[in-house]
């Protein structure tokens, strides 16, 4: 098929939005100087004939290759599958560099892998790999950023292959800058065919922006099989890898890693970590919240204060705020609690974030404990949903989660009364209040 002409077009560097006309600021994103002139072939011509393949076809389907971290493959669902592409976004020094060639040195069970970085010398990677102890002669290094250079010079059809990062790239034939939208499409592109012309599994880092973002998401995140979020408090050595992409495999899926000297170290049962079932302590509670498949039990934790300026003041980590303002609202109204003079803050301990409603009404029982600075029973968690009228609703997966809180050594888990797999039934918040202080309001 012949090029007879080309095409001009703008894409924003910020979002990847594509338009045939100049723009100043991005309709979609909003970002000001942010159009790159483009050129795009348009071609013309009869197009060649393909084959279809039958779906009764014997085609053998190959089997996925496992990293020697479970948690990791559980979080791929089940391995990483051959002629897949995979990206790894986080923060800067949260580790992603460090669980890629993990997942590099393990992978080398299976064959050659190819690991390139254009951030680093090869002497440079060569002190982390010696400082990991992941050395492997099937394991080779390159600082080539030309990707089209790469792809040629790699020797028979490697397992894997690791680009660090996608934003150092660049392919021949274009003047745009590596790291700018086009050069990142066509970089990914290039990959995604070698990936699935040879059962090469690809792993593409990518860093985030300053919105905490994956840099040009309209280009990479719809194009790659899978996406993996590296995250954690940036002076803590704690790390979740969460599934936020899988073509293969389930979402929401995610791994707890501890960052030590010596690498990314599992920890295969992060309830022990997330939730301390002895607290008593005024404004701590235990619930169960659902990643994927795996419940956590997680502590929530309320810090109330009485604010003499106008305007009270409501912060959360771990969860979102607005949720906070509608759960505050709903103790306030059915419990008959003023906290229009009250700051509160909230936090999920461990570094935890989530947007599981399960944790509604740990929150609020946090909140009026706080307030009223009473002590829980010990061993008490509370798993529900509020709704603004006051009542406690059941959510999805509970016998997982009533099972995670009786492994944990909970005697007394308050659920909704719409629950058929045991717990202390209550119908609304006020009840559970009842139930859960003896009476104290």
């Amino acid at each position: 098929m012949n090029q007879d002409k080309s095409k001009i077009v703008y894409v924003c560097s910020e979002c990847g939005y594509k338009s045939s006309k100049w723009f100043g600021k991005c309709p979609n994103c909003g970002a000001w100087d942010s159009a790159v002139r483009i050129e795009e072939g348009v071609q013309k011509g009869t197009p060649s004939l393909i084959n279809f393949e039958s779906s009764t076809s014997n085609i053998s389907i190959p089997k996925r290759m496992t990293t020697r971290m479970k948690e990791t493959d559980r979080t791929l669902g089940g391995g990483v599958v051959p002629g897949s592409v995979i990206l790894i976004s986080g923060g800067p020094g949260i580790g992603k560099s460090t669980l890629a060639i993990e997942y590099a040195s393990a992978l080398t069970d299976y064959g050659n892998v190819y690991y390139v970085s254009g951030e680093e010398s090869i002497s440079q990677i060569l002190m982390r790999v010696k400082r990991l102890g992941v050395e492997n002669p099937r394991l080779f290094l390159s600082s080539e950023v030309n990707v089209d250079a790469v792809l040629s010079s790699v020797k028979d059809k490697p397992v894997a292959m690791v680009f660090d990062s996608i934003q150092t790239l660049y392919t021949s034939g274009m003047s745009a800058l590596a790291g700018s939208v086009p050069q990142m499409r066509e970089c990914t592109m290039k990959l995604i065919d070698y990936a699935k012309s040879n059962d090469t599994a690809i792993f593409i880092i990518g860093h985030i922006t300053k919105s905490g973002s994956i840099a040009g998401p309209m280009i990479l995140e719809h194009m790659v099989d899978g996406v993996l979020y590296l995250e954690g408090e940036p002076r803590s050595g704690r790390r979740i890898l969460r599934s936020m992409k899988n073509r293969f495999g389930p979402t929401d899926e995610i791994a707890v890693y501890d960052m030590e000297e010596n690498g990314m170290i599992e920890i295969p049962d992060p309830s022990k970590i997330f939730a301390d079932i002895d607290t008593e302590d005024p404004g701590s509670t235990l619930s169960v919240i659902v990643e994927g498949s795996r419940p956590l039990m997680v502590n929530v934790q309320a810090l109330t204060s009485v604010n003499y300026k106008n305007g009270a003041i409501r912060i959360t980590r771990g969860f979102e705020n607005t949720r906070l303002m509608i759960i505050a609202a709903i103790v306030s109204s059915h419990l008959g609690i003023s906290l229009d003079n009250r700051d509160i803050y909230l936090n999920i301990l461990g570094g935890l974030k989530t947007t599981d409603t399960a944790i509604d009404l740990a929150v609020a029982m946090a909140i009026f404990s706080s307030v009223k600075k009473l002590k829980f029973s010990p061993k008490v968690a509370f798993i529900g949903e509020l709704g603004l009228d006051g009542r406690v609703r059941n959510v999805p997966q509970m016998q997982l989660r009533i099972s995670e809180a009786k492994r944990m050594g909970i005697e007394n888990i308050i659920v909704s009364n719409d629950s058929k797999y045991g717990g202390n039934g209550v119908k609304t918040l006020k009840e559970a209040i009842l139930k859960s202080f003896g009476g104290n309001l």
